[in-house]
């Protein structure tokens, strides 16, 4: 165990999560509920995109017995409740909360339901402090993979490779969600590292031992916020959410991607999912050998980085004692499976509901998860339409919804 320093211990609140784990995304979680946000978009466009996603959510959760557990504001109550009266959805176990403090749509990043029936939610940092700290992260990991200049490059223009993961901080989800439990009664924990949702997976090794991957960003800037090492970070994260040993901690570098689960699947029982983009850079390189020009050169400047950062973290699962598969399952903002949700229906199985693509990479997909693999009985897919708009936002259906633990006593 790597003691904290006292220094930083002046600095760190208490721990008041209560020690519990965050609630399994994978398989083994027996999902029953689901914690959505739905919020109107700024343009007709962008709504029908939300009320796409509403319609399904709605759609999945009728369909297998689910609990759906709504989040809205004043502005967007009236669709939510169009919607849900619909005939079609008149069996759908549903309930409905209305914020008074803005929201945003993504569900998953900015909160955790523990197995002790708690809420733990971020707490707010200084903006530009943490953009420094998750930067000066970046730095130290990535300086030996690219140029001074590439570098520099790709830290100040991040939104242009791999985005910071710091919306949860700029939007203050945080500070919503502890409100309105607030206002219920209920006592709310705090995470005390900087860790989104989506950057952070509970679920258990093959033993049935828990486990977290939690993504580097998180870990080197809570780091270099409270100017720890990474492996007293570890301990912070560990005193939280009650874990025996801090080696049931595996850091994680970004698979190219800003969130672990837009880049890898944990499919449970100590085996992962990770992207292999290796035919994708060499299509692109070849492209540049066949039309050299700034687009080309870019698009293979940023796969290989990607590619580089995805083996890192082949690295780091396997020698956690991970067994690590490696598939292509995303392509930009055509699709994306590894982002979805594990849930168990009433029937007693397990489903996987992810983004909407390409037809015959959805037969693709779902032939891996049903009878290769024998993980689910069934993929839900969303519209691909709504799918491709929202991963153009960088977030999609894993990012839009939250597993409930079934034996939690808070409801917001």
């Amino acid at each position: 165990m790597d003691r904290i320093p006292s220094g930083a211990q002046l600095l760190l609140p208490p721990v008041d999560t209560g020690g519990a784990m965050p609630h399994k995304k994978t398989p083994g979680g027996h999902t029953q509920a689901l914690h959505m946000h739905y919020v109107r978009g700024q343009t007709e466009k962008q709504t029908e995109t939300e009320l796409a996603h509403l319609r399904f959510f709605a759609s999945v959760a009728r369909t297998l017995g689910l609990e759906l557990e709504i989040l809205t504001d004043q502005n967007s109550r009236k669709d939510v409740d169009q919607v849900l009266s619909n005939d079609q959805n008149r069996e759908t176990q549903y309930r409905v909360i209305e914020s008074h403090q803005p929201i945003t749509k993504w569900a998953e990043d900015g909160v955790e339901y523990l197995e002790n029936g708690k809420l733990a939610v971020l707490p707010s940092f200084d903006d530009q402090r943490l953009d420094w700290a998750m930067k000066a992260g970046r730095r130290t990991r990535w300086q030996s993979k690219l140029s001074p200049e590439t570098l520099d490059e790709v830290l100040r223009d991040d939104h242009l490779w791999i985005p910071l993961g710091v919306r949860v901080n700029v939007n203050e989800i945080g500070v919503a969600l502890e409100a309105l439990a607030a206002a219920a009664g209920h006592t709310v924990g705090h995470i005390r590292a900087y860790i989104e949702g989506g950057n952070m997976i509970a679920g258990e090794d093959a033993i049935g031992q828990p486990i977290l991957l939690i993504g580097k960003d998180a870990i080197d800037a809570t780091a270099h916020l409270y100017q720890l090492t990474r492996d007293q970070v570890r301990e912070i994260i560990r005193e939280d959410f009650g874990l025996a040993t801090c080696d049931q901690i595996i850091c994680v570098e970004q698979p190219g991607q800003f969130h672990l689960d837009l880049g890898l699947l944990f499919i449970g029982k100590g085996v992962v999912v990770l992207n292999d983009s290796r035919v994708a850079l060499q299509d692109a390189i070849e492209m540049v050998e066949a039309v050299p020009c700034l687009t080309t050169k870019a698009a293979a400047a940023k796969l290989r980085l990607q590619h580089e950062l995805e083996e890192d973290a082949a690295k780091d699962l396997q020698a956690a004692g991970i067994n690590v598969i490696r598939k292509k399952l995303e392509e930009s903002a055509t699709f994306n499976f590894f982002n979805g949700e594990f849930v168990t229906g009433k029937n007693g199985l397990n489903y996987y509901i992810t983004n909407g693509g390409p037809p015959e990479q959805e037969q693709r997909f779902k032939a891996l998860m049903v009878e290769e693999w024998k993980i689910v009985a069934d993929v839900f897919f969303s519209p691909i339409a709504a799918a491709q708009k929202s991963l153009q936002e960088l977030g999609g259906v894993g990012c839009r919804l939250k597993g409930i633990p079934s034996e939690s006593l808070l409801r917001l």
